[in-house]
């Protein structure tokens, strides 16, 4: 397994950023049992999303991230955006959505021409705002990715919050979510736009695409657990009268790291990637 950094300049950012990139190679040890290829010998690929105040870094620092892939012989992609971004073309900041859905992906395939760009074989993950950045692009981009993973995540433009000079300290970049991402007031005034994760899931059924399968995991004293059992609700709802394969479940845990790492492989075994080892 080799772990890369790659310090490249973006052109839809217009400014030098990172990605951490794992790789599977084809040794068989204790910990790894070779390279899960597909049928023309190219990578799967997970391309993973972290939280709002985390940076590319967070996934090797606190979870053991390369140990599960290790076993799974699968490529990680782990890119790094701003902390209010939420995974969208800022009103006031960056094209972060254009970033992610086209230019990291072309530009990955260029410096590891063994990654799948087969809709099978690519997956897109995340936890808490990258949970719901992970929602976003596969509900956008249904034809892109196979499958959704979402660790504590939900439709954030939901989330129900108290003035902002009354706000404890954690909540307070949620408000500059709204002005700087989404261009609104508040989040709630987002809805019915490409940033309404409902609205998104709405677009991808009445055109009759095919949905990614989806996964959703929440502890059950997080905070946002509630915004996340509406957006599981609202899937389900859908799953009634459209062919979407969901699953939703709720462990003890809070929105940190004891809970998202403890997660993953389960996350990563409920996508179809499995561990390789005996």
């Amino acid at each position: 397994m080799s772990r890369v950094q790659i310090d490249f300049c973006s052109q839809k950012l217009h400014m030098n950023t990172n990605v951490y990139v794992i790789l599977p190679n084809t040794a068989v040890d204790f910990l790894a049992n070779g390279v899960r290829y597909n049928e023309d010998g190219e990578l799967k690929v997970v391309w993973l999303l972290h939280g709002m105040g985390d940076d590319y870094t967070g996934w090797l620092r606190y979870s053991n991230l390369e140990r599960y892939a290790l076993a799974r012989g699968i490529a990680v992609v782990c890119p790094s955006v701003h902390a209010q971004c939420f995974y969208s073309n800022m009103t006031k900041g960056l094209a972060y959505y254009d970033y992610i859905a086209d230019e990291l992906p072309a530009f990955m395939k260029e410096t590891f021409p063994q990654f799948s760009q087969k809709r099978e074989d690519n997956y897109v993950a995340g936890l808490s705002m990258g949970g719901y950045g992970a929602l976003k692009f596969g509900l956008s981009r249904p034809d892109q990715y196979c499958r959704i993973g979402c660790l504590s995540g939900g439709n954030f433009i939901e989330m129900q919050l108290p003035p902002e000079d009354e706000a404890e300290d954690f909540l307070t970049p949620f408000y500059g979510v709204a002005r700087n991402a989404f261009g609104t007031e508040k989040l709630g005034d987002a809805a019915g736009t490409e940033h309404d994760l409902k609205h998104l899931l709405d677009i991808a059924v009445e055109q009759k695409k095919q949905i990614p399968d989806i996964g959703m995991y929440c502890g059950t004293e997080d905070f946002i657990k509630g915004i996340s059992d509406s957006m599981a609700d609202y899937i389900l709802k859908k799953a009634a009268e459209y062919p979407i394969s969901f699953s939703y479940k709720t462990y003890a845990g809070l929105h940190d790291w004891n809970f998202w790492d403890a997660h993953i492989p389960e996350m990563l075994d409920d996508m179809g990637l499995t561990s390789l080892l005996p």
